[in-house]
């Protein structure tokens, strides 16, 4: 979206300049060659600018990446958190039933 702003603006800007200046005045040789060198600055700034926008993107997409990364690894840790409190809970669990068989059992036994 940023380049075709850009590319609108370049256009703009170079439209201006070569109205501005009108088809008399561009056809002396001085104003001609003020005109080429005003729109040659302009595709210097625009590719520039294109080339910022790329490494922002770059940059952004990388950020991103990373992001993505960590969140899978911290979603992995608080699965494997609550797989061990699950596992936890079931020998808890087990445990007490081995005391309440344990206990029934020398009830009988009595």
């Amino acid at each position: 979206m940023n380049i075709k702003i850009n590319k609108k603006i370049l256009s703009a800007g170079i439209g201006v300049v070569a109205g501005a200046l009108g088809a008399k005045a561009l056809s002396s040789k001085a104003a001609k060659k003020a005109a080429v060198a005003t729109v040659r600055q302009g595709l210097k700034a625009k590719s520039s600018i294109d080339k910022t926008v790329e490494n922002i993107k770059m940059t952004t997409d990388d950020i991103v990446a990373e992001a993505k990364v960590k969140n899978e690894i911290e979603e992995r840790i608080e699965a494997e958190k609550k797989e061990d409190l699950d596992i936890e809970k079931v020998a808890k669990e087990d445990e007490a039933k081995e005391e309440v068989e344990k206990e029934i059992k020398e009830e009988k036994e009595d």
